[in-house]
């Protein structure tokens, strides 16, 4: 497992405090750090009560009853929207990573038996308990209530199968054939979702829809499809924004041929509309057709809960645009909405039919990278830290500044992370065939694809971003040495990622806990973009593939873009490199610590 500390245990306690400063008083210790880690364990209990049932943060923090004789519950509350009692039990680490002790665990599912058995002795105990007794005991004695069991911890590790055994147990024993109990576990991953936003970003909550000519099949996945006004859909884009997109495989892209097409029919056909346009595909969580409305064959209304259109954002982008401001035209398009509510693996169905459906304009490899939940969790471990990974395609110009960075700045920068024997494959393919390294077909022979090679599971969000922060002070670096020395351009532009390469070798961005790099690391990684580019010069003039001219300059027997572009030669250039004295401190990657000879 990795050393390094998750960058989501940065932001949680900042939530925290956000939340319920003055809402929940520190039990009061000797040990300041104590007193921080009891505040949290009991926030996090009452975050977890208000994000799983939607209650105010003050009754979220009135759900506490962690104490003595608290059964291991560390807050209760009873939803009345969906009749069911939540035990929740939390526990916050500094660290990011363990998992709550068995014997902690241990007594939860003890309390929680007892509880659902409706032995209540122990709870007498407790003055926080005894308040909610009497309630709790009248709804359990109702018949229809429902009991969910909730551990919640600050660690990226997934709950042990011997913590979940205890949990399996208790609904062997009072729910085996219903839903009456049930076990959950919310990790840090999960809290931090929760803190960003995630699932909510991708969705709109509600939308109401009026369909013209409709049809509706029931399975087995219902689906309402029929024409919808062009003004509907621009008073959408008007509402919503970007949001009714967010689970499209890409934005809004701008004037492109298809979208001047579509920005045509629109200004001067609308009636045509329906006919040369491919129509909207959207999803949702859920759908509700009008009462009223069920046997009526001219129109549906309906509500989508969690909605998104998949495929139309360029439709929607170039509508929203052509039409505003503005009346919009009279004119249809033809939408198909489908609901996920039926779906045994509803993501899975739903990224499929977002890849199927987007086929009107080009859809190029990194489109389609776009709907990796690793790049998904990219964006969302950075964005508390106000940093926003583009990572789909859109027409707004991204900035290169302190908050903000593209997904062609982080594959390059990914790359160049990797060492190894490999290195020179991958650095090579950043300057002949860069939408290689989207390729997520495995080769053959191969166990994974060049893609989940550069976007590793196991590659931190913060890693990443101080990587890129480094690659844009040594890429500068270059631009400056190339105008400073115009016979040696060639060198930089072309071997600008081999040296890279190298350099993170050295200096290792990975390393630090901090989220920006720090005066130091600046000038660390502007020294060596110096050092380590004289020592690849260096390495290419032994190789033969520079030689000093008669009369000074300097004369290449082959361009050196098609050595840098050649894994063989880099992997040469790079054994060179790597026997130099300056990378003797470096522990060396794995198959590298043996350099007999240039071709290592």
């Amino acid at each position: 497992m990795s050393t390094e500390r998750p960058i989501e245990i940065e932001h949680l306690p900042l939530r925290l405090h956000q939340d319920f400063d003055g809402l929940i008083t520190p039990v009061t210790q000797a040990d300041p750090d104590h007193v921080e880690t009891n505040f949290c364990s009991r926030a996090l209990a009452a975050f977890t009560i208000h994000r799983v049932t939607g209650c105010s943060l003050q009754d979220a923090a009135d759900s506490l009853v962690d104490g003595g004789n608290d059964g291991g519950i560390d807050a209760v509350y009873y939803s009345a929207n969906s009749n069911t009692l939540w035990c929740v039990q939390s526990k916050f680490t500094t660290d990011g990573k363990s998992e709550p002790g068995l014997h902690e665990v241990t007594r939860f599912s003890t309390g929680l038996d007892a509880l659902l058995r409706g032995d209540f002795q122990e709870l007498r105990g407790n003055p926080a308990w005894v308040a909610k007794l009497p309630y709790i005991e009248h709804l359990m004695n109702g018949g229809t209530l429902s009991v969910r069991a909730a551990l919640v911890y600050s660690g990226i590790r997934l709950v042990s199968d011997d913590r979940r055994r205890l949990f399996e147990s208790l609904k062997t024993r009072h729910s085996p054939d219903d839903e009456y109990f049930r076990f959950e576990a919310f990790n840090l991953t999960t809290v931090h979702d929760w803190i960003v936003g995630a699932a909510e970003n991708r969705t709109v909550d509600e939308v109401a829809l009026c369909i013209r000519k409709p049809g509706w099949l029931r399975k087995p996945h219902e689906v309402v499809y029929g024409l919808i006004p062009l003004a509907d859909l621009v008073a959408l884009c008007s509402i919503h924004g970007e949001r009714i997109v967010a689970s499209n495989i890409r934005r809004y892209k701008g004037s492109t041929e298809v979208n001047e097409e579509i920005a045509s029919t629109i200004r001067d056909d609308p009636s045509s509309f329906l006919y040369l346009n491919n129509g909207l595909t959207a999803y949702c969580d859920r759908l509700e057709v009008r009462g009223t409305d069920r046997g009526n064959a001219e129109q549906k209304n309906i509500k989508a809960f969690g909605f998104s259109i998949v495929n139309g954002a360029q439709t929607l982008g170039t509508l929203s645009k052509t039409c505003t401001p503005g009346p919009a035209p009279e004119g249809l398009a033809f939408i198909r909405v489908i609901s996920m509510e039926r779906c045994d693996d509803d993501r899975a169905f739903a990224e499929r039919i977002t890849r199927c459906t987007n086929t009107q304009n080009e859809i190029l490899a990194r489109d389609y990278v776009a709907l990796d939940p690793e790049q998904e969790r990219i964006a969302n471990q950075l964005s508390p830290s106000s940093i926003t990974y583009h990572y789909k395609i859109s027409d707004d110009a991204i900035p290169q500044d302190a908050f903000n960075f593209s997904i062609l700045e982080s594959t390059t920068a990914a790359a160049c992370m990797l060492q190894g024997n490999s290195a020179p494959e991958f650095v090579t393919r950043i300057l002949s065939n860069r939408k290689s390294l989207w390729d997520t077909e495995i080769p053959s022979g191969e166990t994974i694809s060049r893609y989940s090679r550069v976007f590793a599971s196991s590659l931190s969000a913060r890693s990443l971003w101080r990587a890129v922060q480094a690659q844009r002070i040594v890429l500068d670096k270059f631009r400056e040495f190339a105008r400073a020395e115009p016979a040696r351009k060639a060198f930089f532009e072309n071997g600008r990622w081999q040296i890279l390469n190298l350099i993170f070798f050295r200096i290792k961005p990975e390393s630090g806990d901090a989220t920006s790099l720090s005066a130091d690391e600046i000038a660390g990684f502007s020294d060596a973009a110096l050092t380590v580019s004289e020592e690849v010069w260096s390495a290419c003039r032994s190789l033969g593939h520079v030689s000093v001219a008669q009369g000074g300059g300097y004369t290449f027997p082959r361009h050196l873009r098609s050595v840098f572009c050649d894994p063989a030669d880099c992997r040469r250039i790079r054994g060179e490199v790597l026997r130099n004295p300056n990378h003797q401190n470096a522990a060396l990657p794995e198959n590298e610590s043996q350099i007999p000879n240039a071709e290592v």
